[in-house]
């Protein structure tokens, strides 16, 4: 299983490295999925197989876009948000991958954005969901395991 000590690393890793930000681990709660929640999504496939999903407040991911793309919020569009998720769960998702047996591949990412739905990849089952904060906004890393 990947620990949530892992996780916390690879995420922090990841968001110290590409805005400056710390993230630390946070009560959960689903205030999340009323916030128009952005969810970046990369599978593995190989010797362990699984998905890693990436979900952040509108917010963060304004936020973050803004520091990736070295621009203002206002002037962000959806496909800025889109994109700096995108690049967020395949960066997550790679860090996971060095974790688990290999040798393995790594999907491209997908994006959703939106309140009120579900996502349900066929064959896993959530192995670990880790909410945390960055920025003060709220961001959760799911890891699904595949099963047989």
């Amino acid at each position: 299983m990947i620990s949530t000590e892992e996780i916390l690393a690879v995420s922090t890793n990841v968001f110290t490295t590409m805005v400056g930000c710390d993230v630390e681990l946070a009560a959960d709660t689903d205030e999340l999925a009323n916030q128009s929640p952005i969810t970046g999504c990369v599978q593995i496939s190989g010797e362990w197989t699984g998905a890693i999903l990436v979900q952040t407040s509108g917010k963060l991911a304004s936020f973050v876009a803004s520091k990736m793309f070295a621009m203002e919020v206002d002037q962000l569009d959806k496909n800025d948000c889109q994109d700096t998720m995108a690049e967020i769960a395949n960066m997550i998702g790679g860090n996971i991958k060095s974790l688990v047996p290999g040798p393995s591949a790594l999907s491209l990412p997908t994006v959703t954005t939106g309140k009120e739905f579900d996502i349900r990849i066929f064959g896993t089952e959530i192995e670990n969901s880790i909410p945390m904060l960055c920025n003060g906004e709220q961001l959760r890393v799911v890891i699904c395991k595949g099963v047989s």
